[in-house]
């Protein structure tokens, strides 16, 4: 039986200035059969989407250059004439795309936009108006849209639900083939399980054949009947997908698919990354500095007192003063480095303690917003509120939106608070509150015992504060100016609140970009040109500039590859240890969170539902939505 679709020896490569060609496939072969699931596996820049590019003929052959074969039912697509690629779009072969907010049109109803997809393609006679709409309305109600929201246009709606609208698209003409290209990347863990529930419900109906790309290993676990794993361009491992990832014959495929912490994995333990292809769970052995040994591969920065994946405590201990950052910041503004550790305690468990959150960091130094206090939590929140629009707001007539609905939360010095929940839960307007950018609407709001409620109003306020809380974003993309090098960007908090000297300033970048796994060549560099990785690294050396006693972390890894997650939450273990860091966590990732929290709060639709110890909160949950999400999640 002729394949679905067939791919042989294909070859991408993109044109560049001079005549120079940029290489993105490299010789790909590979069958997907009718009523398979295919799952294309790999980082960012391995070649995945341009794969499913390829299949849909959508390469600009002024720019890119295409090679080899690419049968769709027995079709040729490469070399093919402009209208034949375009009669078989949509028609025998159709794509999803990741991002559907920016695939579908904003200025035609989601209905309009499903009729011309039929339209376009209808078999002679049925292409009327009154046929389409008809198609477009049952298409809608197969992905569990009503009808009634035909009329409704794609900012309308929530990122599953434009994902469904995609997906009804593709399908409406009933294609042999689709491909997905990480249809569930930006989605929170339950609406990623309702929308790849759908795609195997569908597929299963109408045994069309789909080509999944995506970074996800667990989507291709829960998924995929086959799994091809890529790597720079080419196809290094391909087979079953239990037995790939159970017994994979190739390195690579064994530290990609380790590198994602799951709900089994030891909380707090370093992840294997690609370039350090670690047993999944398995501290990597270190010198008597702390350091990892040549053999281990690793190269990110670790406690000079724990070591990698050491067992932290954060209770009585972790709870007593402020961390070690406070007490260097005087290093910070006369041009050292300041003290990165302490001699290590040790807690009532027989635990050790991260360095530097002993009483003499206590006296060594006041916070930026006055003096330190020895007792109680470093920030919380007491029945937060925050309202959106309203009478005086762009929604007048619609009534108030409750982001936030009186939560109340507190974090220790030296300890990770993970806050967990989808899009929508009021994470991070919680977290924009206690970092001074939001301003509550009722409801206290403390920082090392003082009121910083109006610190979204009151600019010395906001200033004092971000000395001591400083944010890293989700997007290391629009994060970092693209036109300030990156020394500019590191050095912007110490031009502002200190009176170092350039020299002096740029001495200081250099080392955090090494305390980031960086090089100091670096600082000359524009962000285009790293990795999403290593912009999130610079990310980070920017929030470290000031020693802040808190880093409010929202969503710093969703956007990136396993692997380059894995490498960033081993960097910010490693920190967190080694400067006394107190963390608040924002993510709507259950496993990560379980890794890298020491307590957890559970968010639905601006409350707390569930908070507690990590072990409780997810060895026994109490909340149903709790259990829900980790039903999702696994």
């Amino acid at each position: 039986m002729t394949p679905a679709l067939s791919v042989r020896d294909l070859t991408v490569s993109f044109k560049g200035r001079g005549g120079t060609e940029t290489t993105a496939v490299d010789g790909l072969s590979f069958d997907l059969e009718r009523g398979e699931v295919l799952g294309l596996v790999g980082e960012s820049g391995s070649g995945k989407s341009t794969v499913g590019l390829a299949a849909m003929g959508l390469h600009d052959p002024a720019r890119t250059r295409v090679s080899g074969s690419v049968l769709v039912g027995g079709t040729e697509v490469v070399g093919a004439p402009e209208s034949a690629v375009r009669a078989l779009r949509g028609a025998r072969i159709a794509m999803v795309f990741q991002d559907a907010l920016a695939a579908l049109s904003p200025f035609h109803t989601v209905g309009a936009q499903l009729a011309e997809a039929y339209r376009v393609h209808a078999p002679a006679g049925a292409g009327r108006r009154a046929d389409a709409k008809e198609k477009a309305l049952a298409g809608l109600e197969r992905v569990g849209i009503p009808a009634a929201r035909a009329r409704d246009y794609p900012h309308q709606f929530s990122g599953g639900m434009r994902q469904r609208v995609m997906i009804a698209m593709a399908l409406v003409n009933s294609p042999d083939v689709l491909i997905a290209d990480e249809p569930t990347t930006a989605l929170d863990a339950r609406v990623q399980r309702q929308v790849l529930g759908l795609l195997a419900e569908l597929q299963e109906e109408s045994g069309t054949a789909v080509l999944l790309v995506t970074h996800d290993v667990g989507v291709v676990a829960q998924t995929c009947d086959r799994m091809l794993v890529m790597r720079g361009g080419r196809g290094l491992e391909e087979g079953p997908t239990r037995k790939l990832l159970n017994d994979a014959a190739h390195p690579y495929t064994r530290a990609l698919t380790g590198a994602a912490p799951t709900l089994n994995t030891v909380p707090g333990t370093r992840l294997p990354t690609v370039d350090d292809p670690a047993p999944a769970g398995a501290a990597v052995p270190t010198t008597a500095t702390g350091r990892p040994t040549p053999a281990s591969g690793g190269t990110e920065p670790v406690s000079a007192v724990a070591g990698k994946g050491a067992a932290r405590s954060v209770g009585a201990d972790a709870g007593q003063g402020p961390s070690a950052a406070t007490a260097s910041r005087s290093a910070v503004e006369s041009g050292g480095a300041g003290p990165a550790s302490a001699t290590a305690g040790t807690g009532p468990a027989g635990h050790r303690r991260a360095a530097g959150r002993g009483a003499s960091a206590v006296a060594a130094e006041g916070s930026a917003l006055g003096e330190a206090g020895t007792a109680g939590p470093l920030a919380e929140v007491v029945d937060l509120r925050v309202e959106f629009g309203g009478r005086r707001g762009l929604r007048k007539g619609r009534g108030a939106v409750h982001a936030v609905r009186g939560v109340s939360l507190r974090i220790g010095a030296g300890e990770t608070l993970g806050l967990v929940g989808e899009s929508g839960s009021g994470k991070s307007t919680t977290a924009r509150v206690l970092a001074g950018l939001q301003r509550p609407t009722s409801g206290d709001v403390r920082f090392d015992g003082r009121d910083i409620s109006r610190a979204a109003a009151d600019t010395r306020l906001r200033r004092e504060l971000s000395r001591d809380v400083q944010l890293v974003f989700q997007d290391p993309y629009a994060s970092l100016n693209p036109r300030r090098t990156v020394e500019e960007i590191v050095t912007t908090p110490l031009r502002v609140h200190t009176a170092l000297g350039r020299e002096e300033r740029r001495a200081r970048a250099a080392g955090l970009l090494e305390q980031v796994g960086l090089r100091a060549a670096h600082l000359g560099r524009y962000p285009h040109e790293f990795s999403g990785g290593q912009r999130q690294r610079i990310g980070i050396a920017r929030a470290l500039a000031l020693r802040p006693r808190l880093v409010i972390a929202d969503e710093p890894v969703s956007a990136l590859d396993v692997s380059v997650q894995a490498q960033v939450l081993n960097l910010l273990m490693d920190l967190r240890d080694e400067l006394g860091l107190s963390l608040l966590f924002v993510s709507h990732d259950l496993a990560v969170v379980r890794h890298f929290c020491d307590r957890v709060a559970v968010m639905r639709a601006g409350t707390v539902v569930e908070s507690g110890p990590r072990d409780e909160v997810f060895g026994d949950p109490k909340a149903p939505y709790t259990r829900e999400l980790l039903a999702a999640t696994m």
